[in-house]
C-alpha cells in the first residue's frame, strides 16, 4: 500500500512477572504488522481471547504497547505526549466487539453514533446528525434509523 493511513509495525504488548513466584512475562500481542489505507475499514475477527480488543487498545495507547510503531497519518503514535495524543484521539476510533454491551438501550442509533462528536465538541447538533445519517447510508441502512433505537 502506497500511503496508508494507519501503518502499525511490529506492535507487542508483555506484561511482566506476575504472582508472588515473579514468574515469566506473558506474551499478550508480539509481532502485530498491518496497513489501513484511506477510507477502509477493518475488522479484527478472532476467538475470545485471541487479541483483537487488546490490539485496538494498543493502537490507540489505551493501554502503553512494549514494542513496535503506529504510524497515524504520518506520526509515530508511540512517539506523542500524553496530550499530544488526546489530542490525536479525536480523530480515530475502535468499536468494541460485543455491541449489545456496547449500545445503550435507551439511546437512539442517532444518540450513539453521534456521541462521540458530541464529547470532543465537534460539529453543531445538526452537522452530527448529518454525518450519522450518512454513515448511516454508507452501510445501507436508511438515514431515518437515526431516530430508532438499536433493537428496533
Amino acid at each position: 500500500m502506497a500511503n496508508p493511513r494507519l501503518s502499525v509495525r511490529d506492535l507487542a504488548k508483555h506484561f511482566g512477572p506476575s504472582g508472588f513466584s515473579g514468574g515469566p512475562s506473558v506474551r499478550v500481542l508480539d509481532g502485530i504488522t498491518f496497513d489501513v489505507g484511506r477510507g477502509e475499514v477493518v475488522g479484527l475477527v478472532g476467538e475470545s481471547g485471541s487479541g483483537k480488543s487488546m490490539i485496538g487498545r494498543a493502537v490507540l495507547r489505551l493501554i502503553e504497547p512494549s514494542a513496535g510503531e503506529v504510524i497515524f497519518d504520518g506520526r509515530d503514535l508511540t512517539k506523542l505526549s500524553g496530550a499530544e495524543m488526546r489530542r490525536q484521539r479525536r480523530r480515530m476510533q475502535y468499536i468494541f466487539q460485543d455491541p449489545f454491551a456496547s449500545l445503550s438501550p435507551r439511546m437512539t442509533i442517532g444518540e450513539i453514533l453521534t456521541e462521540g462528536l458530541c464529547i470532543q465538541r465537534i460539529g453543531t447538533r445538526r452537522e452530527r446528525l448529518d454525518r450519522a445519517r450518512a454513515a448511516l447510508e454508507s452501510v445501507e441502512l436508511p438515514p431515518d434509523a437515526v431516530d430508532r433505537y438499536a433493537h428496533e
